[in-house]
């Protein structure tokens, strides 16, 4: 951890010692300066570069993107919410992040949250991404103001690795292309890529991949396979009471990994959680109704603010 975190302990539920990441070597995308829509400013968070878009002196908004993905899924989303500031980051082993260590240890995630965030704003996370803020949230009760916890993976026991067809599909992942252009153009005529807003799609492949002749995925096949094996062993689930602060959940009617009934049992353990079933998409939402999850981050940032 950063020194300013070692000084600041967390109020409650500490996530334990410093994770296991480091710093990469590897060659990094870099995003373009108009990403976000504004100027991009230098900014660091502890010891953790962090790319920052100051859009008018407001409340922060803080992205968090899902396993395998990275900050530019969401171009689309910060387009549409007129002026907010936000910053977004990629989480290690992902994008341009440090890398990540194994064994895989989900509090890694959350724990890196509380490095490159400050207290006050709006966390909004997808997939793994939220349960990193719930987390970070659950160590600092201070840490957000309101969270928007899109299709979270914070899942029932039992503590056990998961075993699902997704991480064979991860494992088996192609890794290389000759170039970002052709992998876009594998990619835009198959799911889930094909439902997709063209924009995030951009994104990812701006940040997604290593490299400028062959490209070559951020997140390795294996790592993402680990990932998913290890969602399952944190206590997130059952300390979803201690959340004190407002929460809006969003589910995709569709989603296989984390369908509507499942929504709405995490909501219920919340004691302050709303809950929006979004029809006609499935577990990548933000990427697919980008519109959608920032009119309601602007809702929310409306209530708070």
């Amino acid at each position: 951890m950063s020194s300013r975190r070692a000084r600041r302990p967390c109020r409650r539920g500490d996530l334990g010692p410093s994770r296991r990441w480091r710093r990469s070597r590897r060659d990094r995308a870099k995003l373009p300066p108009w990403f976000f829509g504004g100027p991009k400013l230098p900014s660091r968070r502890g010891d953790h570069e962090v790319e920052a878009w100051l859009l008018s002196p407001s409340m922060t908004v803080y992205l968090a993107h899902g396993t395998s993905f990275c900050s530019g899924v969401w171009r689309p989303v910060v387009d549409g919410l007129d002026g907010i500031p936000c910053v977004a980051w990629d989480f290690p082993g992902h994008g341009a992040g440090p890398s990540l260590e194994l064994p895989v240890d989900w509090r890694t995630f959350g724990e890196y949250v509380l490095s490159v965030t400050e207290p006050g704003g709006v966390g909004v996370g997808h997939s793994m991404g939220a349960a990193a803020l719930t987390m970070a949230q659950l160590a600092d009760p201070g840490r957000f103001r309101f969270l928007v916890l899109i299709e979270p993976i914070i899942l029932p026991g039992p503590r056990r690795p998961l075993e699902h067809p997704v991480i064979t599909v991860a494992s088996n992942r192609r890794r290389v292309f000759d170039s970002r252009q052709r992998a876009k153009e594998k990619f835009v005529g198959r799911e889930p890529f094909s439902r997709w807003h063209p924009a995030a799609l951009d994104g990812y492949l701006d940040c997604g991949f290593v490299g400028e002749g062959p490209v070559e995925l951020a997140c390795s096949p294996e790592l993402e396979a680990e990932i998913y094996r290890a969602s399952t062993l944190h206590d997130t689930w059952d300390r979803l009471g201690e959340v004190e602060i407002p929460v809006l959940i969003l589910g995709g009617e569709e989603s296989d990994p984390i369908p509507p009934d499942l929504v709405r049992s995490q909501a219920a353990r919340f004691p302050r959680a709303g809950v929006e079933i979004v029809p006609g998409v499935g577990h990548f939402l933000p990427m697919e109704k980008p519109e959608l999850v920032a009119e309601r981050i602007r809702r929310v940032a409306v209530t708070v603010g």
